[in-house]
């Protein structure tokens, strides 16, 4: 039992690939050539984590776009009953709610809110129909020979009858009557709610890999285990609760850390990345190896997250304040470990997916950002999926793995994608044999000779 791996995902035909089963049981590198599927495993392990951990964030979301159309019309009758309460302010009847009330108490209720329990968020909306009813019914005593009044609201029930209610010999239906049904309706939607979340329903993460991917591919033909159970159980159609793993971040390019609407771009890693790197450092941290190889050698200075003017800040050993959007891309990428590690995110529950960290390093970096890498798993244990197509950092992080973790440390893994023809690759296992994946970039050397021979 002890030699089984923490996490391990299969793929077959998937993409690009042909055959894989990579294991990650501390720190596991991927090699291969461009286009062999390495951002293909990066991306289906974050987002079956990923969504494993935000599961009941996920169909909260989802619950309430659900709920947009009613959202709407809700917005209309809330204006119209304001309206009428403004103009009913003179009458000697004094309204229990204070003029802004109603808006107020709607736009806050029906909203998500992530802090939330699903539960509490439902009661609070339907605390909304029963207000909303109330004053409804207040309003048609006070003003009940107002044909205008009647008249504007006879055109939301016709909304309601066209959007939601299919039933007929309902043209005599009042707002109060409207309001109960829809209130069902939202009771519906948050039971169906509350059942995909007992269940943990693989159908959620199914439908997020589809979007996440734009060609047709087929979700079955990969699997997630966690020490040797499978999470991705399409037979008992459940996701499971990672257990060994809570937090996950993929960093596929330093170059989006503080882009503004990032939300725009439409890539969820982006997104969650940056929103990671927002957070505030955690109290007390000390200075130790990994904080004074990152502040004192590697970048000469330290970045945080400027909340009052929302921009990331390089600030200088010397002083100086950069704003890091401006600054040097190899930088960011160090900037960014910096800031996951100062405020708390990596520790042992952590996976951190780096797709081709040496793209934006110079040698010397590279070979720095390898050694940070060890480190990190070494003092914290934070466990590494690492994408690669550089000598320097497969042999660097081999070595330094092997100084710092010992010989017979079986938590480095290595992965070569051996091409079986011209676009499928097979994922070899090679443990810390990494022979054959110098062999593969020696062909790099070896065009550069054919070139070479060709002059004079």
């Amino acid at each position: 039992m002890e030699n089984i791996p923490k996490l391990s995902i299969e793929i077959k035909d998937f993409r690009a690939i042909k055959t894989a089963d990579i294991i990650l049981n501390g720190i596991t590198v991927i090699a291969g050539i461009n286009g062999c599927g390495k951002s293909t495993i990066s991306k289906l392990l974050y987002r079956t984590i990923k969504t494993s951990i935000d599961f009941n964030r996920i169909i909260g979301e989802n619950i309430f776009n659900e709920l947009w159309p009613i959202r709407r019309f809700m917005d209309e009758l809330v204006h119209e009953l304001e309206y009428y309460r403004k103009s009913d302010s003179g009458n000697k009847k004094e309204l229990k709610y204070e003029r802004n009330d109603l808006k107020y108490k709607f736009y806050q209720f029906f909203n998500y809110n992530s802090t939330l329990d699903l539960k509490e968020q439902e009661s609070r909306i339907l605390l909304i129909f029963d207000i909303l009813k109330k004053e409804y019914e207040e309003l048609s005593i006070n003003i009940e020979n107002d044909k205008n009044f009647h008249q504007r609201f006879y055109r939301i029930t016709r909304f309601f009858k066209e959007e939601f209610d299919k039933e007929k010999n309902s043209e005599n239906i009042n707002i109060s009557i409207l309001l109960d049904k829809i209130k069902k309706i939202v009771k519906d939607k948050f039971n169906k709610a509350y059942i995909l979340i007992d269940e943990r329903s693989i159908k959620i993460l199914d439908n997020i890999i589809e979007n996440y991917f734009t060609e047709n591919i087929n979700v079955k033909n990969y699997n997630v285990k966690e020490l040797g159970v499978l999470m991705t159980n399409r037979t008992a159609k459940k996701l499971s609760n990672f257990l060994t793993i809570n937090k996950v971040a993929y960093i596929d390019t330093p170059m989006i850390i503080g882009v503004e609407n990032i939300e725009d771009t439409d890539v969820p890693h982006w997104v969650d990345l940056n929103s990671l790197l927002e957070n505030s450092p955690k109290k007390g941290k000390n200075k130790n190896k990994i904080s004074d190889l990152l502040k004192e050698e590697i970048i000469d200075g330290e970045t945080s997250y400027d909340s009052n003017s929302e921009t990331f800040k390089y600030k200088r050993n010397d002083g100086h304040v950069f704003d890091l959007f401006n600054c040097a891309t190899g930088l960011k990428s160090f900037s960014a470990l910096q800031i996951l590690y100062n405020n708390g995110f990596l520790d042992d529950k952590t996976l951190l997916i780096i797709d081709e960290p040496e793209t934006h390093l110079h040698p010397e970096w590279i070979v720095q950002y390898a050694r940070l890498i060890v480190l990190l798993h070494k003092e914290l244990k934070v466990n590494f999926l690492i994408g690669s197509h550089s000598p320097d950092m497969v042999s660097a992080i081999k070595y330094i793995s092997k100084k710092e973790l010992g010989r017979n440390n079986n938590s480095l893994n290595f992965y070569f994608a051996k091409e079986i023809n011209k676009y499928k690759f097979e994922y070899r296992h090679t443990k810390t044999d990494i022979e054959q994946i110098f062999n593969s970039f020696n062909l790099s050397l070896d065009k550069i000779n054919e070139y070479g021979a060709t002059e004079e």
